[in-house]
Parts: structure tokens; sequence; C-alpha cells
């Protein structure tokens, strides 16, 4: 199963007897993470992308499944914090450069690391943030280490879970979850 695939499984099954709340889409890039947000069940979805095109394309498939509890913000995700007031139920963060379209605009360790903490810093008890690193690409491998040691350091408060994908190796995608010990 694809990692984005295992993501929405995995929140969904977080989700499964009650949803609500703030949801956070950190990278929009086409929208489906936005979309799957949306239709979960969350009263409110706030995405953000830097690429005027994710804005458009994620605007475009909202419009289309008929989706209007979603705000989208033409800025990074380390502005996060200007937009949320109070807790965060779920974040979504899906790394890297926008599918078909110029792999030299990425995600950067230092802005997401911004937006993790500030996820983590609004993050509810009972909530979840899902991120997806792609270390295939020069950027991508150095966000996914720091993203990494970043996760190491965390208290013993969160539960972080590592997900390969089906034939991992230095460049294929990896999936972390973080949550609340209960």
């Amino acid at each position: 199963m694809a990692l984005t695939r295992q993501a929405h499984t995995l929140v969904r099954e977080h989700f499964a007897n009650s949803t609500g709340g703030l949801a956070i889409d950190a990278t929009c890039g086409n929208g489906h993470d936005t979309e799957f947000l949306a239709r979960l069940g969350f009263d409110n979805v706030i995405g953000f992308d830097v690429q005027e095109s994710a804005i458009v394309n994620t605007q475009k498939r909202l419009g289309l499944a008929g989706l209007t509890n979603v705000e989208l913000k033409h800025c990074g995700h380390e502005r996060m914090s200007e937009f949320i007031e109070g807790e965060i139920s779920c974040a979504m963060f899906n790394f890297g450069y926008l599918p078909k379209a110029d792999k030299n605009i990425t995600t950067s360790e230092a802005s997401s690391l911004v937006a993790l903490k500030t996820s983590l810093d609004h993050l509810s008890a009972a909530g979840i943030i899902c991120l997806i690193c792609y270390p295939g690409h020069p950027a991508g491998k150095t966000e996914t280490a720091s993203i990494k040691r970043w996760l190491s350091k965390l208290d013993q408060h969160w539960l972080v879970n590592e997900y390969l994908s089906t034939l991992p190796n230095s460049s294929t995608p990896v999936m972390f979850t973080i949550k609340a010990k209960k």
C-alpha cells in the first residue's frame, strides 16, 4: 500500500469514533490530503502551500467536491501559528515538491521543523500528526535526516511510529505518526 494511502487509513482509523475540531494540511500540493480531511468530518480544515498553483489546484478539487469547510492559505506552513486558535485534532504533512511542477521548489528543513513544532504545541490530547518524508532528492534527504533527529528528541509524552514503504531503501519515502501516549 502506498504510504499516502496508508496515511489516510491511519488517520481514518484514529478518528473512527469521533471527528470534529481543526485539521491542518500543512502542504496542500494537489489537494488530496485537504479533500480527505474535509470529507472526514472536521469542522474546519486549513491548508497551506507556498505555490499558487497548489492553492489553485486544491481550490478546484474542493469546489468540484462541494466542500466548504476549508480555508486555504497561500503561504508557508511555518506561518501556521498565525492562523490557529486553540487545538489541532489532526495535522498532515507531505514533504518534498509539488508533483508535476518545479522540483526545485521544495519544503525546507527549517520551515518544516517550525511547522512541526507548532503542530505539536497545538495538538489536542486525542490528536495525531502524520508526516511523509521523501529522501530521494537532495533537499528531501537533508530534510528527512533533520526531521528524524527532531523526532528522536521528543520527550516521553509522545508516541512516534515509523512506517516504511514496501521496498525500503535510503531513497524511498518514510512516514511517521505522532500522538500523545495514553
